[in-house]
């Protein structure tokens, strides 16, 4: 029974290291073009500012992000109420 226990206690300490060390770094792609990943570490390398990555200058150079801003709310969507008479 305690081997049992240890295992999964193993286990755990194992999930919960691998969920912490999961990045959740933003993907970044250029739409409509052809680019190698040594290209995008050079503009990644280039727009780091004190080890953080400044995201407004890799969209200055054509990169998109593929996950969107969880600090920032979606867009509003202007709906357009017509009335009638």
């Amino acid at each position: 029974m305690a081997r049992v226990m240890r295992a999964f206690l193993l286990c755990c300490a194992v999930l919960g290291l691998l969920t912490a060390c999961g990045s959740s770094e933003k993907q970044w792609y250029k739409p409509n073009a052809e680019y190698t990943v040594a290209e995008f570490q050079r503009d990644r390398t280039a727009c780091e500012k004190n080890g953080q990555i400044d995201e407004e200058c890799l969209r200055q150079r054509g990169w998109v992000s593929l996950s969107p801003d969880k600090d920032k709310p979606p867009p509003v969507m202007p709906t357009s109420k017509q009335k009638y008479y």
